[in-house]
């Protein structure tokens, strides 16, 4: 649309005019659909941090509501003006001109729902860290990484208003962005693993060049530390669980948060811990 005189919008011929409005409903449909993916892959992500059942039935329901919101916007964005041909040829055939009406609830639909949705998902794991029992420095410092999707709301609210004073041109620009913003936000809670790797619980120690290993086995490098391991076990009416799906309760690589409250699976787990500290002596 850049090319075809969108940069020049009093200057565009009537065949530019007509390029551009035919690329409007495939490029509606991909800002909407790549917005509403990002928006379901952080659900799902949030889904699987989530161990109890009332949590995981709210993260459903949600996952529906992204997917009928986007069936009315994509139905919405192809027949508001029926045949859709119309939208381009309406610029050489007034007869043929759509309505404004249709847009208008077009662009009130894309906004409210948009904003909602970027509003529920950011609340949602909130309330859930809230809830769990760690240190106030850590919850406080998981939950700012869940509010800079608070910076999607922001950029919607500014195309919202371009596309309201119908500036093509830097609408088209904050929906990039906007897109941008919302994936490099869905991303931020699994860069922990970067940061404090994929075995780390808890990140480092304060002491000198200490780390905490979780492993379900044997380990390398010299131990130096102690070494324990704690034993659970709880019984189920048939007898003990001992399914792997039951006995691995270790960090995922891509958890973020742990309730140790919500551990209360049957079976049995076992947990080995090593400290592995570096001796700074001469040999």
């Amino acid at each position: 649309m850049f090319n075809q005189g969108m940069s020049e919008m009093a200057n565009a011929s009537v065949d530019e005019m007509i390029n551009m409005a035919k690329m409007i409903i495939p490029g509606s449909t991909l800002y909407v659909t790549s917005l509403w993916l990002i928006k379901s892959s952080m659900v799902i992500f949030y889904k699987r941090l989530a161990d109890r059942t009332r949590y995981q039935i709210v993260y459903n329901i949600t996952l529906g509501f992204l997917a009928a919101t986007w069936l009315v916007l994509f139905f919405d964005i192809v027949f508001k003006c029926y045949p859709p041909r119309r939208q381009w040829q309406g610029i050489t055939d007034a007869e043929l001109t759509c309505p404004a009406g249709p847009s208008t609830v077009n662009y009130w639909l894309t906004i409210l729902f948009n904003i909602f949705s970027d509003v529920l998902i950011i609340c949602l794991p909130i309330f859930q860290v809230m809830r769990l029992k760690m240190p106030k420095k850590q919850k406080w410092g998981v939950i700012s990484v869940f509010l800079l999707g608070g910076l999607v709301v922001i950029a919607s609210i500014i195309r919202a208003i371009y596309s309201y004073r119908n500036e093509q041109m830097i609408t088209c620009t904050v929906s990039m962005i906007e897109t941008a913003i919302a994936i490099i936000a869905s991303c931020l809670p699994v860069l922990r693993t970067l940061v404090f790797g994929s075995h780390s619980r808890t990140g480092t120690y304060s002491g000198p060049r200490g780390y905490e290993l979780s492993h379900s086995g044997g380990h390398t490098g010299t131990e130096t530390g102690k070494h324990n391991a704690s034993v659970s076990v709880s019984a189920t009416r048939s007898g003990v669980d001992r399914s792997a799906d039951d006995l691995s309760f270790h960090d995922s690589e891509d958890g973020l948060v742990n309730d140790p409250a919500s551990v209360s699976r049957p079976g049995i787990a076992v947990t080995h811990e090593y400290f592995v500290h570096e001796d700074t002596r001469t040999l």
